[in-house]
């Protein structure tokens, strides 16, 4: 076992901060000036420039002191908190139910628990990740319950209305009284764990700084935070208002083409699409091909060593992560994965018999329904929303309708309540965590099955060798044809799976990886550039490795990129681009300079040639947007006509040639007017991520202090390496079955959410160097 690294507080890092910055490089100036004069002159003199340095620092803060006192009660949060902290935070023990639980610290931050029963471990598991998530949980639960204002004062007034609407707090509580005692047994101990940390610990430094103390925890603010979570998964109410508009500005068959529909292959052209264009040239931009969607890798590659599983969710960056490693160990059991903050459940893991890893299924489970004509009359309530600084309270009118809530938006002057599964009790029923306690594959399907929760795709694999795909969660019956007619709930068996293929490999990636016919399962779902990139790659790899496995996390093909370079270079003919371009080797790697051309290439392309279809959607709705991740079908179905009739109607004498040519002209003379020396800049500095603390919002001079700078990255939305400012994967996992099994966790940012913690950023490197680390967990 390796050592553990230090706990003690790396003070250094507050040098970050402005005031404590100009204050040391004043006195060190001044230090080095007064001893290089009392080396070439009498000791005396050096005196003066000793206080003339102290002098000029003093003035530099004066200036400043109105932040100056902000960074001093941040130093002081700072130092306070961590006092707190650091007597726990390395080996030894935190409280259990029982008694007691002995903690070790292992590399990178992670503690490890070993306790004498199930409830203790989870209680002990609560403790440690208030311990160094403290803040991140009480800001996901405030966020969804719409209470942040409080604490945050008037910049979170919009997040809270939109959140008091959604009635999040309200499903909570109805999935709390709806939870069987396996799971609120659970609940409890976990709950318990929270409230011990908080008690003995004291406030995070975020709520010292903000002068407030967290209120205990408090069982259904877990499911507060699991439904955050599904709702930032599941949440296409702007792709259902898209549909929508669309459907009513064109006719059906047009319409048809530009929707996703129930499959994934490309539309028939319609004959007629040019007489539906705009009539003159369309401006504004409200076609989007770079929306980051709620999503993840996760793949299992049978070979003769056993199956191997690798995982990469992507969801926002942020500092802290949003996940948080495990270890804990009770009897005949040892868990290590990672859980989503606030929640006691692994959604990446393994158990020594299993491993599993967990996407987003895209499920079709939010409609727009009309308000009027439901069960029961509507009823409005006035919501207070308490704000930081303020006298008089915020107050927003909310309406529901036969549970639902009713959206303050119109949709075609239509009043539309909506339905959500997350508002079904089922959806919060925390079965998944009995995933834990699995030994094989088939008691996986079996706990599965039984379950209903986040709609979620989750593969699995044991030690025999076997492995699952399954569709799981509360999922709506919907017909292919008719799928806004909902007939009841799936049952478990009912949901489509994929059990030991013969191929020997399983692929989720977001895509379309089960039939959606008949039933209709997903919605806008992913094109499968990701999914198909990885099962060409395993197809090849006969004895996977856990560390091939960790270097397919890093491939940045591009495949959808090529149509694109291919029209663009056959366009520009014998320009200079055109060479660049034509040599472009395939990848979003960080020092391409072809690859930012083509991704603003794309976009300029669909706001062009789209737009003046979906002109007529803007009238109807001045907040439309069209979004779909399957922008690029109908796009390229109508380039690729090569149909003058489809141009937009001021491109038509010049043809597609030149117009072709003009878009990727534009592409690049946007790109080399952005840069001080006009040439085009390479992926990575278009491409440069970093992770921001919340605070940031508020003391944003404190950046340098709680977050991470950005970095050149490769990677695209669309390559198996997603990574784009923020938005990439918050872990990465590499895992074989086993007692000795390989286990491996990237994660962005370290384990804790304390500055001046040594596991604070620790991992952030590994994270985001793009060639292969070497193997360093057992």
């Amino acid at each position: 076992m390796k050592r553990a690294t230090s706990t003690r507080p790396r003070y250094g890092r507050l040098l970050r901060l402005p005031s404590v910055r100009t204050a040391a490089l004043a006195g060190a100036a001044a230090v080095t000036a007064a001893a290089v004069t009392g080396a070439v002159g009498p000791w005396w003199a050096a005196a003066p420039v000793l206080a003339a340095g102290a002098g000029a620092g003093a003035l530099a803060l004066r200036r400043d002191k109105a932040r100056l006192a902000v960074e001093t009660h941040l130093v002081r949060a700072l130092l306070a908190s961590y006092e707190g902290a650091r007597g726990t935070a390395g080996t030894g023990t935190v409280p259990g139910l029982t008694g007691e639980v002995p903690t070790e610290a292992l590399p990178g931050g992670v503690t490890r628990i070993d306790a004498p029963s199930w409830p203790d471990a989870v209680h002990a598991l609560g403790y440690v990740m208030a311990r160094d998530r403290g803040f991140q949980l009480d800001l996901l639960r405030r966020t969804a319950a719409g209470r942040l204002a409080e604490v945050w004062g008037r910049t979170a007034l919009p997040a809270d209305r939109h959140y008091r609407g959604l009635d999040l707090a309200g499903a909570a509580d109805r999935a709390l009284a709806a939870l069987e005692e396996p799971e609120r047994e659970l609940l409890a101990a976990f709950t318990a764990g929270v409230n011990a940390a908080q008690e003995r610990l004291g406030p995070p430094f975020e709520s010292r700084f903000l002068s407030y103390r967290p209120e205990p925890w408090a069982p259904r603010d877990s499911l507060l935070v699991e439904l955050f979570m599904f709702h930032a998964l599941s949440w296409n109410e702007q792709g259902k208002r898209a549909e929508a508009v669309i459907r009513r500005a064109l006719p059906p068959h047009v319409a048809e083409f530009f929707l996703p529909g129930d499959t994934l292959e490309r539309p028939a052209l319609p004959d007629d699409l040019g007489g539906h264009r705009a009539p003159q040239e369309v401006t504004g931009e409200f076609v989007s091909t770079g929306r980051a969607v709620a999503g993840s890798n996760c793949w299992i590659r049978g070979g003769a060593d056993g199956p191997v599983l690798a995982c990469d969710p992507h969801l926002s960056l942020t500092m802290p992560n949003l996940l948080y490693e495990v270890d804990l160990g009770w009897p005949g059991h040892r868990l290590r994965g990672l859980a989503a903050a606030g929640l006691p459940a692994v959604l990446t893991g393994t158990n020594g018999h299993v491993v599993w890893g967990v996407t987003n299924l895209s499920a079709d489970v939010l409609d727009l329904v009309p308000a009027d004509g439901q069960d029961g009359e509507p009823v409005t309530t006035t919501e207070r929303i308490r704000v930081r600084g303020r006298r008089d309270d915020e107050l927003v009118e909310v309406t529901r309708v036969a549970g639902m809530p009713v959206s303050p938006r119109p949709l075609l002057g239509q009043s539309v309540a909506l339905r959500w599964t997350g508002y079904d009790p089922r959806s919060c029923d925390l079965k998944f965590a009995r995933l834990a306690r699995a030994s094989s594959v088939e008691e996986s399907v079996r706990i599965l099955d039984g379950a209903e929760g986040l709609a979620l795709n989750v593969l699995v694999a044991d030690t025999g060798g076997r492995m699952a795909h399954l569709a799981t969660g509360l999922l709506p019956r919907r017909a292919a044809g008719a799928p806004d007619t909902v007939l009841g709930d799936l049952t478990g068996p009912e949901r489509p799976r994929l059990v030991d293929p013969e191929a020997g490999l399983l692929v989720s990636a977001n895509d379309a990886a089960f039939p959606e016919e008949p039933l209709r399962i997903g919605y806008d779902l992913d094109p499968g550039y990701r999914a198909r990139r990885i099962r060409a790659v395993l197809a090849q790899d006969r004895r996977p490795t856990p560390r091939s496995m960790r270097a397919l996390q890093h491939d940045t093909d591009a495949e959808l990129y090529l149509p694109y370079r291919d029209l663009a270079v056959q366009a520009l003919g014998d320009d200079a681009p055109a060479g660049l371009l034509a040599s472009w080797d395939g990848t979003a790697d960080a020092d391409s300079r072809a690859f930012g051309i083509l991704v603003r290439f794309r976009e300029v392309l669909a706001q062009r040639v789209l737009g003046p279809y979906l002109a007529t959607c803007r009238e109807l709705d001045p907040a439309f947007v069209y979004a779909f991740r399957t922008v690029d079908r109908p796009l390229l179905e109508i380039v690729e006509s090569k149909d003058p009739s489809f141009l937009p109607r001021e491109e038509e004498d010049g043809g597609w040639p030149r117009f072709l040519a003009d878009c990727a002209r534009q592409a690049l003379a946007e790109l080399a007017d952005a840069t001080p020396d006009g040439n085009v800049p390479a992926w990575g500095e278009l491409n440069a991520v970093g992770l921001n603390h919340p605070m940031e919002g508020l003391v944003p001079w404190a950046g340098p202090l709680l977050g991470m700078p950005a970095t050149p990255q490769g990677g695209a939305l669309h390559s198996v390496r997603t990574c784009v400012p923020g938005f990439a994967a918050v872990g990465r996992a590499v895992l074989t079955p086993g007692a000795d099994g390989f286990v491996e966790f990237d994660l962005p940012a370290g384990q804790s959410g304390h500055p001046l913690s040594p596991h604070f950023a620790d991992r952030h490197k590994n994270w985001s160097t793009t060639f292969l680390p070497q193997n360093s967990s057992s």
